[in-house]
């Protein structure tokens, strides 16, 4: 049977490498059109939105996992420039933030229509036909070019192969509408301590191929926040909370998938593309960040290195410690319009790599959450300090884990 469908497989994914070839031609020749057009003036809003533009109907023709990248680049406004970012915000986010009176939503993976269901006002949420064997192929192709990439990474190779192979079986998850609706429910213990609403999951309407909740209108006025630092401030703690106390990790927090309501939560509608973390890794990484917001390179380092996909020699040891205490003595008390995460996981990966430390996948993930919602905060108040407001909730979170293990 396996070698039957080989030959198709194979076929459909060189079908597909066609695709993308075609459609990344077309989106550079209508970029160069764009800027021939306007007589190369590339740093005018114009060109920006149009380039945008091009990005973003390209995206859309090759499906879930590319709109996901997209997606990501919509929240980094510290890195690319606010008509580009802006421009993918309200073509590719989920239901457009402010959509108030829209009944159907629609997303890379699946759509969302609001209908009633019995008294309740309900998102029904069901996947596109074609969005499993979509991601099924890309995320193959994607796997596939890791592997031949890793090839002459001898030391550094192997680790780089596990963390994609993660990523891709997270956003693979996606289609497991049974899976989210569980995320869901573990997410509302989250509204007991925070400003922050979910929608409640219908159970007696779900299943494995439809996911039907609670519907949470729109932000009435676009994205428009009367108080941005309150509003910053509540998502990077929602995000700690997720990280240090749930210990499951929203690598997918862009701008269409939260928004304020009117009267100051927040209302998160997307639960689909989460990793779990296992109690080790969250020990390591709620440690690191204790030292890396207290500014102690030492913890940081003991639990970096305890998070390494293998054993570190002793001389590489002791420079990789050197090196992680110059890191975060540069980095500690700075705030959000000083501090680039983007900036200091760079500089982490490059100790990593220098020293062959390299970190198992799931220590990768919180950062990926922390990096979704970045570019936000930094909009929203560039004075936020990220390192003060994690101390409390990482604290919180180590207490409450050796209350556990002692009373067990």
């Amino acid at each position: 049977m396996r070698s039957r469908r080989s030959p198709r497989r194979l076929a459909h994914s060189a079908a597909r490498i066609g695709r993308i070839a075609v459609v990344m031609c077309g989106a550079a020749a209508a970029t160069a059109w764009v800027l021939v057009r306007h007589g190369g003036r590339g740093r005018s809003d114009r060109v920006v939105r149009e380039t945008g533009a091009v990005v973003s109907a390209a995206l859309w023709r090759l499906g879930p996992a590319f709109i996901k990248i997209g997606q990501m680049l919509a929240s980094r406004r510290d890195l690319f420039a606010a008509a580009f970012c802006e421009e993918l915000e309200s073509a590719l986010a989920r239901g457009r933030a402010g959509g108030a009176q829209a009944d159907r939503e629609i997303g890379s993976v699946a759509a969302v229509e609001r209908r009633r269901v019995g008294r309740v006002d309900a998102a029904v949420k069901t996947l596109h036909p074609t969005a499993a064997e979509l991601l099924r192929i890309d995320l193959g192709l994607i796997t596939a070019m890791t592997r031949i990439a890793a090839l002459p990474l001898r030391r550094s190779g192997p680790t780089m192969r596990r963390v994609v192979r993660e990523m891709c079986e997270s956003v693979r998850r996606q289609t497991d509408l049974m899976a989210e609706a569980a995320t869901l429910r573990r997410f509302e213990d989250l509204e007991t301590a925070l400003p922050v609403v979910f929608p409640r999951v219908l159970d007696g309407d779900s299943g494995p191929d439809v996911l039907t909740m609670t519907w949470l209108p729109g932000q009435a006025g676009g994205r428009r926040f009367p108080d941005p630092r309150r509003t910053a401030r509540r998502l990077v703690l929602t995000i700690y909370e997720m990280l240090f106390i749930t210990g499951v990790v929203h690598c997918d927090l862009h701008p269409g998938n939260w928004w304020e309501l009117p009267d100051g939560r927040l209302a998160i509608v997307d639960a689909g593309f989460t990793y779990e973390l296992d109690e080790e890794m969250r020990t390591h990484f709620a440690e690191f960040f204790l030292g890396m917001s207290s500014g102690n390179a030492e913890i940081c380092a003991t639990h970096a290195l305890a998070a390494a996909a293998g054993p570190v020699p002793p001389e590489h040891e002791k420079a990789f410690r050197r090196d992680m205490e110059v890191l975060i003595g540069s980095i500690t008390g700075l705030t959000a319009g000083s501090f680039s995460l983007t900036g200091f996981a760079a500089r982490l990966f490059a100790i990593q790599r220098r020293h062959g430390a390299f970190s198992r996948a799931e220590f990768v993930f919180p950062l990926m959450a922390l990096l979704a919602i970045e570019g936000q905060v930094k909009q929203l108040d560039p004075k936020i300090n990220f390192q003060s407001l994690a101390g409390p909730v990482v604290l919180r979170s180590i207490v409450a884990r050796a209350r556990a293990a002692h009373a067990r």
